[in-house]
Formats: C-alpha cells, structure tokens, sequence
C-alpha cells in the first residue's frame, strides 16, 4: 500500500464519482488516496482495519479461506464500493480476505479520523448505509449461486466479472491456465471439472484457449449464460 499525497488528483478522482461537496468540509478534509498493485491484498481475514476504503479505480477478488485450507469465491468489486464499512463500524475483525485484481486506487480515511469527523457526518453516513444495503443483496445472490447453480454458470459469472471494467466496457483480458486450480477451488468444484467446462466454453465459441491462456471472445454470450447472477 502506498499513500499518494496528491491533493490534485484526490480532487480529480473525486469530482470523477460526483463525491466533491457530497460530505461535509471535515469529512473530505482527512481523505487521503491509497494506491495497491496488482495481488496485493488490502487486508486478510482476522486483520484489525486502520482505514475504511473507498474504491475508486481498478477492482478486487473478496474470497473467503475455510477452515479446511480451501477459499470460495464472494464477489468481485468494482468503484464505489466500500472495504471495512462493517468492520470499522462494528469494531470487528476482517472476516474475507480482499485482493487487488489490477492495481487500484482508493480513498481512505484512517480510524481515528473516521471517529472524530466522518462518523459525525450524516451525509456520510447514509453513503455507507446505502453501500451496506447494496452488499447485504449481493452477498445473497452469490450464496445463491454458489450453491444452486452449476459450474458453467459459476465460472460464466466468473468470466463475466474479471472482464468487466468499473464502467461496465467490455475489455478483452487474459486468463493464465496455471490459474486454474486456484480458480476451480474459488468455484466450489474440482480442476477436472473446470477443464471440461473451458473445453466446453471453447466449442461454443464463448472463449479461447492458446498457448497456456484463456482468451474471452464472446462476453455477450457469457453474460447470457451467467443468467444475470454475477460475482460483482
């Protein structure tokens, strides 16, 4: 995690989401920007959070370790969403680990700062609830999918997320297969069984396989099989 103390592009980036002059003078007064390269993990699960963080470009993986050593997939997040919200307002432990899929910027206000200014803030405070609300929906359809629906629909939802900027643009990425294990356990199924499903994809024209990646050509056809039930 690196601090970028750029005043200028904090304005940017927030006259960008329509977030200038939406909070009160105190609360927009102690944000700072926060930059994590692609992997980073911005925290793991039991860690004590100091920021709350607003992500506003780029997008994180939030998945979930099991007691058995295997993680499953929660979601993937684009801007604005909110990391730590629950946490910091309920004085609780990180319970997901969140990853950094590319390299992403975000606003952070540290937790003392959060106590003295922004938790004063109701502007503020009804952005968080309206983003608590949003979560609260998402992570019900994702149990839903994780658990009634099947793999080519998973990993159709997958695909669909990880190609899918914060603008919703389509944007062709590439997906290396020394991935897969990783991926076939985040989906709650076996690497055979991934590898029948991509073989499956690829006669459909979905995606490509070539030289050890994953290429996706049709991501109208993968939204359609993902039947409006994304991990995002």
């Amino acid at each position: 995690m690196r601090t970028i103390r750029d005043p200028a592009l904090l304005r940017s980036v927030m006259d960008e989401h329509r977030l200038s002059g939406r909070f009160g003078e105190k609360t927009e007064a102690v944000m700072e920007l926060y930059r994590f390269d692609k992997g980073e993990m911005i925290c793991r699960a039991e860690d004590s959070l100091d920021h709350l963080f607003i992500l506003v470009k780029g997008k994180v993986k939030i998945y979930r370790v099991l007691p058995n050593g295997k993680s499953i997939l929660l979601r993937f997040n684009n801007p604005l969403s909110l990391i730590g919200d629950m946490e910091m307002l309920g004085d609780l432990k990180v319970h997901n680990t969140v990853e950094s899929v590319g390299e992403s910027l975000f606003i952070g206000i540290k937790r003392q700062a959060l106590a003295d200014t922004a938790g004063e803030d109701p502007a503020f405070l009804r952005f968080i609830i309206k983003h608590l609300a949003r979560k609260l929906n998402t992570n019900s359809s994702v149990a839903s999918l994780n658990i009634l629906y099947p793999v080519e629909t998973r990993f159709a939802s997958y695909l669909v997320a990880i190609t899918a900027d914060e603008h919703d643009r389509e944007r062709i990425e590439e997906l290396k297969a020394s991935k897969l294990t990783e991926i076939a356990e985040l989906l709650g199924t076996s690497y055979r069984h991934l590898n029948r499903v991509i073989a499956q994809f690829v006669a459909q024209g979905l995606i490509e396989r070539t030289r050890g990646a994953l290429y996706v050509k049709d991501i109208a056809g993968l939204q359609r099989l993902a039947s409006g039930t994304l991990y995002s």
